[in-house]
């Protein structure tokens, strides 16, 4: 059990470094992130709705718990999220890494982060498992954790509406 926590831990120092890495990947203007932000703004007002919050977290989540393609999906995915945070940030004149700070204040972010540190986690254990050829018994409890990382998406999902109706949409 304890090697699993801090299997954990190092997927989410793993998660938070892919989120940092595309915070800083891209050099791009003020005009053009304001461009990618007005064609994403569409996007954004139609997600004002938990069960699609929650759905496409999930969604995303599920993939992450593939042993070994789930880690490459969540760095992935993570890193992409980096970089939607520093185009979001350029376009309203604010420097990325301060943008990100904030978002670590917010509940949501520990929520989302401690889910997809243990996918892949889980994703991690559950291929050291198939190759020493027990993996059934992991695949028992990757069911567990997928079960608790929905609820706690569900958690998430809510209070992210709930935020983002607070301050207006």
């Amino acid at each position: 059990m304890r090697n699993r926590i801090f299997i954990a831990a190092g997927f989410f120092i793993l998660a938070l470094v892919a989120t940092m890495i595309g915070l800083f990947a891209f050099r791009i203007t003020a005009p053009e992130a304001q461009k990618v932000r007005d064609a994403l703004q569409e996007e954004f007002d139609s997600i004002n709705d938990p069960r699609f919050i929650f759905g496409n977290n999930l969604t995303l989540t599920l993939i992450m718990f593939i042993p070994l393609i789930g880690i490459f999906w969540g760095c992935f995915i993570l890193f992409n999220t980096g970089s939607i945070i520093a185009i979001l940030s350029v376009a309203e004149g604010m420097p990325p890494i301060l943008t990100f700070l904030v978002l670590i204040l917010n509940p949501v972010f520990w929520l989302e982060f401690a889910v997809y540190a243990a996918a892949m986690s889980q994703s991690f254990v559950w291929l050291l498992q198939i190759f020493r050829k027990r993996s059934g018994k992991e695949a028992a409890r990757t069911c567990i954790v997928i079960t608790i990382c929905a609820f706690t998406l569900l958690l998430a999902a809510v209070v992210e509406w709930i935020l983002i109706n607070s301050i207006g949409g």
